[in-house]
């Protein structure tokens, strides 16, 4: 798909609302019932430039609160960033890990979706190093 130009529009302000309204969504109580925030997001992971996604997910990031929060990060914008774009922002990911605990904690969720070997090696190195990894919610619970 094609990048799209719309999402050069968004400031920091809108990406902060976008990430709050897409939070809410996934605690269950979206802003209103009409809300489409994860709908932006998937639309946002496969049209907006890998920079734009880059800021999202730091965005999203700082804006979590629960474990079930940062899953999500993990398996939907972190997993699809470096599944496109991996070689790119590898050394992205792992400086902010570094500086960042609660970001390498989102990274605890991630899995390989489309990662190339070397990028997957890299992440599961992160993985390692987070002496607390993300708790499974109940949902992940209820369903094995």
């Amino acid at each position: 798909m094609p990048e799209s130009v719309y999402w050069e529009q968004y400031g920091q302000t809108e990406w902060q609302d976008l990430a709050r309204k897409w939070l809410a969504e996934i605690r269950g109580k979206p802003p209103t019932s009409k809300s489409k925030a994860g709908d932006d997001v998937v639309s946002m992971n496969f049209t907006a430039r890998p920079e734009t996604q880059w800021q999202f997910i730091l965005t999203v990031v700082s804006l979590a609160e629960s474990d079930d929060e940062l899953s999500h990060i993990a398996a939907g914008p972190i997993e699809h960033l470096l599944g496109w774009h991996g070689e790119d922002y590898i050394g992205l990911v792992e400086k902010e890990a570094a500086a960042n605990p609660k970001f390498a904690r989102t990274l605890t969720g991630v899995w390989q979706y489309m990662m190339p070997d070397e990028i997957w090696a890299r992440v599961q190195r992160l993985k390692e190093r987070v002496s607390e990894p993300l708790r499974p919610s109940a949902a992940d619970n209820d369903a094995s």
